[in-house]
């Protein structure tokens, strides 16, 4: 059997399309946005993006993770830490660029003027 036959098995038919594994079965992201990233998602936990490409079937890579987060592209991970525990630290991170227009919008309100607040 060749690769192509066990893709319909576990319900991942299109490449370069995000799933997620669940606790029992792979679920098709139709977003195709990134589901959330978790800090167990490395060790084996569920919730595990995968994407399928013309190799098989493979997890995200603990780079795309952090650049998912919002990490630039030139973002350098640590050499000397084990993948899984880069896994847990993007799953723990908050997206970058979030938490900076969050901030922005505070640093905006607590700097207004009387006359601007009315």
């Amino acid at each position: 059997m060749t690769f192509c036959q066990f893709t319909p098995l576990y319900g991942l038919y299109q490449k370069d399309t995000l799933y997620q594994w669940r606790r029992v079965y792979v679920r098709e992201n139709k977003s195709n946005l990134c589901p959330t990233l978790t800090a167990n998602m490395g060790t084996g936990g569920h919730n595990v993006p995968l994407v399928l490409t013309d190799h098989g079937i493979r997890k995200l890579t603990p780079k795309e993770c952090f650049q998912f987060q919002g990490y630039p592209d030139d973002y350098r991970l640590p050499d000397d830490v084990a993948q899984s525990h880069l896994f847990k630290q993007a799953g723990n991170s908050v997206v970058v660029p979030v938490i900076k227009r969050l901030a922005e919008e505070i640093l905006y309100a607590l700097t207004k003027t009387d006359k601007e607040k009315i």
